[in-house]
């Protein structure tokens, strides 16, 4: 047996077989393929909802505050350049409810010389007026009263209704054109009214004409008055 291990090339399977032993193979590694990893599921990232994007808040504007109204300015009293107001035909005074007043008016005198009975009788209501408000009466001035007649005249002609003339300027000027001289001095004119009481009565109503009757100052008066147009103009004049 020895020398049969010895021989090259020996069937070593063969000859253990016949001694009964048993030859195994060597198991052989089998070289499977590396199982392939599964990759991980992707999870899919929950839906997101998109974001809500406020409106920007509107700025309500602020509020403006309330024009403030300014009041009417007041009216100066008429300089003694505009015509008095005529009071509308129509209107009638309202009834007086307050009782006569206990002084007695002044008895109604005879025209002067020269005079009409309207202009005299404006005179008187004009004194009436003054003695009310516990004023002296005016005097009359028979050249005033030439000048106012002139004046009312001179409006006629020139088809005119204005305290300047452009015959003789102001009334200022006007007086003094006929030697007439005061201190101080004013005139109302006025138009369209009829009588005496009427003409009085729309000066009254107006303050700055009102203004001219009751002016503690002046002393003296004269009236001029042209019945066709019905032009009236008084002159006023402190000595």
């Amino acid at each position: 047996m020895a020398q049969r291990l010895m021989a090259g090339n020996i069937n070593w399977q063969s000859i253990l077989k016949q001694y009964g032993w048993t030859v195994q193979q060597p198991a052989q590694p089998v070289d499977k393929p590396a199982s392939e990893a599964k990759p991980a599921p992707t999870t899919k990232p929950a839906p997101q909802p998109a974001p809500t994007t406020k409106p920007a808040p509107t700025t309500k504007p602020a509020p403006q505050p309330a024009p403030t109204t300014k009041p009417a300015p007041t009216t100066k009293p008429a300089p003694t350049t505009k015509p008095a107001p005529q009071p509308a035909p129509t209107t009638k005074p309202a009834p007086t409810t307050k009782p006569a007043p206990t002084t007695k008016p002044a008895p109604t005198a005879k025209p002067a010389a020269g005079l009409h009975a309207f202009e005299q009788q404006v005179i008187d209501l004009t004194n009436n007026e003054r003695q009310k408000a516990g004023l002296a009466a005016l005097q009359l001035d028979s050249q005033l009263s030439s000048v106012a007649r002139k004046k009312s005249e001179d409006m006629l002609a020139k088809n005119y209704f204005s305290h300047t003339s452009p015959t003789y300027g102001s009334p200022f000027d006007m007086m003094k054109q006929f030697g007439v001289s005061y201190r101080s001095a004013g005139e109302n004119i006025a138009k369209g009214q009829r009588t005496p009481a009427e003409v009085v009565k729309a000066w009254m109503e107006s303050p700055g004409h009102r203004a001219n009757i009751l002016n503690k100052d002046y002393t003296h008066i004269g009236v001029g008055y042209v019945e066709n147009g019905h032009i009236w103009t008084q002159m006023f004049i402190k000595k």
